[in-house]
């Protein structure tokens, strides 16, 4: 499964905005099969008023420190997921106006990380259901 973050900000133009932030200079194509913009092994697309990457790599957003998401965010609200249904892995973060307000990650079936309520994880599985239904 990709890794993906969601933002919810008002990005006027989000190749640039994206561009900025990772300092990207590999430019953005239109990919017909998946109906998407893309960056290397990153896709853009626009639902439901916010703004999608996937990584395909699963390795561009994998594994960064709660700060990094909350600089990303900036004072927008972010959502970022992930799982590795080989590897029992899952990662998940909401960042709501500069402060994370859930943060999950559980590597190789253990939790490291559970702290924030909404939504209740009892394992990496429940990171997968949700971010099929939620954020995909």
């Amino acid at each position: 499964m990709p890794s993906l973050f969601v933002i919810k900000a008002d990005l006027k133009n989000p190749q640039e905005w994206y561009d900025q932030k990772f300092e990207n200079t590999v430019p953005w194509e239109y990919d017909e099969t998946q109906a998407a913009y893309r960056s290397g092994s990153v896709y853009l697309s626009e639902r439901r008023g916010c703004t999608a990457f996937e990584d395909l790599s699963e390795s561009v957003f994998y594994g960064w420190p709660t700060e990094n998401w909350k600089r990303l965010a900036d004072a927008g609200d972010l959502l970022y997921g992930f799982y590795n249904e080989d590897a029992i892995e899952a990662e998940f973060i909401h960042i709501r106006d500069g402060a994370c307000v859930r943060e999950y990650r559980a590597y190789g079936g253990e939790i490291e990380i559970d702290e924030g309520t909404f939504p209740a994880f009892e394992d990496w599985a429940d990171v997968c259901a949700y971010i099929d239904k939620t954020l995909l």
